[in-house]
């Protein structure tokens, strides 16, 4: 029997509390090593107070954190493997980016100095300017210059597309599938509430929402879990009866159910039936309508048809 692969990053029913805000409720998921995984959810979803707990900066009321089998918190060699890259740069006393990077060079173990130079001439950033004199984008840059250099098993990216332009978004993210592509074993969250911008890049995602788990899984999946249906409205009502709608919306005379399917066979029926249009349903909205069903407004209710 083969054995299990141990997850990247494990965390088991979760649960924080700020005074009267319940941060994170009973959060539970798993990341393979060796992917690109979107930790997706709007401003207040949840995501910061996750990653404080993943980098040990706080510690957990409810539940528990492992990175590559190890507890996480006061735990030095567990952190040891995570380089967590956050959406507020703070460079200290440091003056430039040739202290920053000899900095860097003592604490990530797996630091790759030469590549950090090469990052540093695609970013464009000054190596000896001032970096209180950098602006927001460029701050960013350096920031994402050295999660991608510091060679470290799990990476993660709060935000990380905060100040920059379009072109150098863009850039970013091409760099980030190289440096997949040139160490495979390593891992990459990127904690986002920009879902279509990050989309292009991921294996996969966790979707969080008010503390919660709404739902995990790999991209490739998600077109089989969840499909957007249209056509004329009563053969788009009989084909999908009996199937779970996230949301329905009536466009040029169409009508359109977002679903989550029960299973493959229904999925496989309308493809082979075609009565109806079928489409992945876009990731962006997916999330919103799966935050909306967990919302306590009745707008957001599932409903049967």
């Amino acid at each position: 029997m083969q054995n299990p692969v141990t997850p990247a990053l494990e965390v088991e029913a979760l649960s924080h509390r700020f005074g009267k805000t319940q941060a994170l409720d009973g959060l539970t998921f798993a990341i393979a090593p060796g992917r690109i995984m979107g930790l997706l959810g709007r401003n207040g979803a949840g995501k910061s107070t996750l990653l404080r707990i993943v980098s040990g900066q706080l510690k957990a009321k409810e539940g528990d954190a492992w990175l590559f089998g190890q507890r996480i918190y006061n735990n030095t060699a567990a952190l040891s493997s995570l380089c967590m890259i956050g959406d507020t740069p703070d460079f200290g006393k440091l003056k430039n980016l040739k202290q920053l990077l000899h900095v860097c060079d003592g604490l990530f173990p797996g630091w790759d100095r030469e590549r950090a130079m090469q990052l540093v001439k695609l970013f464009e950033l000054p190596f000896t300017r001032p970096l209180k004199g950098f602006s927001r984008g460029m701050q960013t840059a350096a920031m994402l210059t050295i999660g991608l250099a510091s060679g470290s098993l799990l990476t993660v990216f709060d935000e990380p597309s905060l100040g920059l332009d379009a072109v150098m978004r863009e850039r970013f993210y091409d760099l980030l599938l190289e440096e997949k592509q040139r160490n495979p074993e390593r891992t990459f969250i990127l904690s986002t509430h920009l879902i279509d911008e990050v989309a292009r890049t991921l294996d996969g995602a966790v979707m969080i929402d008010k503390g919660r788990l709404l739902c995990q899984a790999e991209l490739s999946e998600f077109g089989r879990i969840y499909m957007s249906v249209s056509g004329a409205p009563e053969v788009v009502r009989q084909e999908t009866e009996g199937m779970t709608i996230l949301k329905e919306e009536s466009i040029a005379g169409s009508l359109v159910r977002h679903l989550r399917l029960n299973n493959a066979g229904e999925g496989e029926r309308l493809m082979a039936e075609g009565k109806v249009q079928i489409a992945p349903m876009n990731l962006q909205r997916l999330f919103v309508f799966l935050a909306q069903q967990n919302s306590p407004e009745p707008f957001g209710e599932e409903v049967e048809a």
